[in-house]
């Protein structure tokens, strides 16, 4: 082989090797450049994904909340609407003795009352109190008043008797609704009684003031008949009386030509104090 050959030979050789380099950088600048895209595409991906993912783990968390809020309030109103009424006949109570404002103990506060009756006559010798208005029902000394017991006048008028309670220690017969008396009503009388609850046989006192006259009985025993026309004082009159345990009946009846009209009695001990284990029902 002559040198010119050998010459051109190399050339050949070189310039091949020349290009197969060329060709080989121009593919790797190419894959290069075709990563970043791959990897900005699975970044863009991720977050769209993400953002996906959080609202839906979102809305399954609250949605058993919000369905169970309506279940919880349906009984609370359920309850409220099964609260019995006082039924006929039936006792209220029991409740405690009442205090006035200077401290003074022992004051019943409810009653049954029944009313009004007439109480005809002049001042001394209205005679009403004479008159025995529940003759038809046992007698003023054996009747055992009720919740409702009805009881018939001998005009035909018929009058019941219904649990009152007093907002102070006096009862005012003029301040009871269900009497209907007029203002200032003259020569009436009513009946007033309760059951005073003792845990135990226990000595006590009732201690009693009235506008004007009354009778006072006690488990169907006459205690006391004042037939008197006076202003009403505390503790006009004390009766010394034994409680049986349980429950005691108390009945009073109160008379009035003209004026005030009313009542207060209150149990206490020897001391004028309240006496522990008393509770009042009507």
């Amino acid at each position: 082989m002559s040198k010119s050959q050998v010459r051109t030979l190399v050339c050949v050789v070189c310039l091949t090797a020349m290009c197969a380099l060329i060709a080989g950088c121009e593919g790797q600048a190419t894959v290069e450049k075709a990563k970043p895209e791959v990897k900005a595409t699975a970044e863009k991906a991720k977050p769209e994904a993400k953002a996906t993912a959080e609202p839906a783990k979102l809305a399954t968390a609250e949605k058993p909340k919000e369905a169970a809020k309506p279940a919880a309030e349906k009984p609370k109103a359920a309850t409220e609407q099964a609260k019995p009424a006082a039924e006929k006949g039936t006792t209220l109570g029991p409740y405690g003795l009442a205090k006035n404002w200077m401290d003074e103990q022992g004051f019943i506060s409810n009653w049954l009352i029944v009313g009004p009756f007439p109480n005809p006559g002049e001042r001394p010798d209205c005679n009403g109190f004479h008159i025995d208005y529940l003759k038809n029902y046992g007698g003023e000394l054996n009747c055992t008043p009720a919740n409702g017991m009805e009881i018939k006048t001998d005009d035909g008028k018929v009058v019941k008797w219904q649990p009152y309670q007093s907002t102070d220690t006096t009862v005012n017969f003029f301040s009871v609704e269900n009497l209907k008396l007029e203002p200032s009503q003259e020569k009436i009388l009513c009946y007033a009684a309760c059951w005073v609850d003792s845990d135990a046989d226990k000595e006590v006192e009732l201690r009693i003031g009235s506008d004007d006259g009354y009778k006072l009985w006690v488990n169907h025993k006459l205690v006391s008949e004042q037939n008197v026309y006076r202003s009403m004082e505390m503790d006009q009159e004390t009766h010394k009386v034994k409680l049986n345990k349980g429950r005691n009946l108390i009945l009073v009846k109160v008379a009035t030509d003209w004026g005030e009209f009313a009542f207060m009695l209150r149990v206490v001990n020897a001391e004028g104090k309240e006496v522990p284990g008393i509770k009042v029902w009507n």
